[in-house]
């Protein structure tokens, strides 16, 4: 009975892997298909990409926040270096247009307490069914109990992009997420930093999380004080980095965020998952494959 588990193991590992190798000669051989067409070299308009100055995007946020600007106190810590670091490239939620960053749990953390209410609830109704109450109690304790967690769970999709703060790499701005006492607002990229913060490692070799979180060196003159920042599982260094070379405008989107594009474009849903795959950035995906077509993602 063991070798059969182990060969069943080793079976599908070997599936596995075939999978994977067969996705990248798949993704290859498209790339020959492109070149011989004499559309992977084309370089596209950039049109859609911002010409504005830091004080023109400054000017544009104030517009929209309906207020100006007003300098924050010098920062407690100091700030982690914009170099990038080229050790990571991959950022999370990106349909080339925008790139979506979740803040610590806001919805989420109200949709898992709700769904924690439904247990207790049920369990209530169950009891209550069984030794003193109607019939009908039983079939809700039921409903509680089964379709309660899924009733939470698309309430969390619907209203996932409230904890979501937007990285716009056609404007230069960023739009912060909404908070229970506390509208978005916008900010130009280059006021918004990092603060490195301790890494805490899991017991027993469980792996490492950063603690870093943004902060703002302006913010709206409305506010009495600087808004916080805090994004979910915290942020390091490589991973901040990457999302400022996202935001510049000067290179071409790095090839380890175009499978997030590619994923968008197949759901036909934009980054924040508020509307559909930003038509602007259509033109660099192949509508046959599904794959990024074009060397230079602008």
């Amino acid at each position: 009975m063991k070798i059969s588990q182990e060969a069943q193991t080793e079976e599908a590992c070997q599936q596995a892997y075939k999978q994977i190798y067969d996705e990248i000669d798949k993704r290859a051989d498209n790339v020959k298909k492109y070149k011989a067409q004499q559309i992977y070299y084309t370089e596209l308009s950039k049109a859609h990409l911002h010409e504005k100055s830091y004080e023109e995007r400054l000017a544009l946020a104030s517009s929209l926040n309906g207020c100006e600007f007003k300098t924050a106190k010098p920062y407690k810590k100091a700030f982690s270096s914009r170099v990038h670091t080229d050790h990571f490239h991959h950022i999370g939620n990106c349909d080339g247009q925008v790139l979506a960053l979740r803040r610590a749990p806001g919805i989420w953390l109200i949709c898992l307490f709700l769904s924690v209410l439904f247990f207790p609830a049920g369990l209530g109704f169950f009891f209550e069914g069984v030794f003193h109450g109607p019939n009908w109690l039983m079939p809700a304790a039921l409903v509680l109990f089964c379709i309660g967690p899924w009733l939470t769970y698309k309430l969390w999709e619907q209203l996932d992009w409230l904890d979501k703060i937007e990285f716009n790499r056609h404007t230069g701005l960023v739009r912060t997420s909404h908070t229970l006492l506390r509208r978005p607002f916008y900010v130009p990229i280059e006021d918004v930093e990092m603060c490195e913060g301790p890494i805490i490692q899991a017991a027993r070799g469980g792996g490492e999380m950063g603690t870093g979180g943004l902060v703002l060196t302006k913010y709206p003159a409305k506010f009495w004080w600087r808004p916080t920042i805090a994004t979910f599982g915290g942020m390091e260094r490589d991973h901040w980095t990457a999302i400022l070379k996202f935001m510049d405008i000067n290179e071409p989107i790095h090839e380890d965020v175009h499978e997030s594009i590619e994923k968008h474009y197949k759901k036909d849903k934009n980054a924040m998952g508020t509307g559909p795959f930003p038509e602007v950035m259509k033109k660099y995906i192949d509508p046959e494959d599904k794959q990024v077509s074009r060397w230079n993602v602008w």
